[in-house]
Parts: structure tokens; sequence; C-alpha cells
């Protein structure tokens, strides 16, 4: 198996509903991204996926979210926003755009988004074909 990944950043704002004491009201987290996918062969060029398309999709995806309040968005409405959720979002997201562009998703057997809210805690959403 063969993977390939990004790396990334962006600022935003959450806050959890329930009874999580300082974590339910609005507060700031630097998320740091990491989104690897796994292929099984390589392409007719000895590439796993062509990463260049990847750090494109995932500069937007991420851009788009810089420094929204996450609760904000319409994927929340009816979920926790949570660093888990966060991350399946991200997943939905970065998949969409491929989708939208002819990516080769079909190849794609494992994927996963990681994020970092701090520099000792994250949480991730792995998908596999």
């Amino acid at each position: 198996m063969y993977r390939v990944g990004v790396k990334g950043s962006f600022q935003a704002r959450h806050f959890l509903n329930g009874d999580f004491e300082d974590e339910t009201t609005p507060h700031s987290h630097a998320y740091t991204v990491d989104w690897t996918l796994a292929t099984q062969e390589l392409d007719e060029n000895g590439f796993s996926l062509d990463i260049s398309i990847l750090e494109e999709v995932f500069e937007i995806v991420l851009r788009d979210l810089d420094e929204r309040l996450l609760n904000d968005l319409e994927y929340f409405e009816f979920r926790q926003a949570s660093v888990e959720n966060t991350a399946a979002f991200l997943n939905e997201m970065l998949f969409g755009i491929l989708e939208e562009r002819e990516f080769p998703i079909a190849r794609v057997v494992e994927r996963e988004i990681k994020i970092w809210e701090s520099e000792t805690a994250w949480a991730s959403y792995v998908e596999r074909a």
C-alpha cells in the first residue's frame, strides 16, 4: 500500500453543547490537519496520487474554515462541534471537491483526516473503501 499526504492549518472557534464547563463557551484553536490517502498501486507515472491537486483542494477547504465559528456551519446543526466531527466534516468537504474535479478517487482505498487541536491532543476520521 502507498500513502501520500498533505499538512495544513487553520484557526477557528467552536463550543460544545452540554455539561463541558469552559468548553461550552466559544473558544479558539489553532488546528493542524494531516490529510493522508492510500492506494494499492501506483499509476503509469509511478505516483500514488497527484499531491499538487491534493494541496490545492486542501488549501481551498482550510481557507474557507479559517476564522469561522464551526458551530455556525450547517453540518454542525445537529452534531457536536467536536474535533472528531470536524475531521469527518473535512473528509466530506475534501472528497466532494475531488469528485467535482473528476479526481481518480476510485483508486483511494483509505483516507484519514487527523486534526490536532493542541500540540498533544488530536482526533481522526478514517474511511476505508
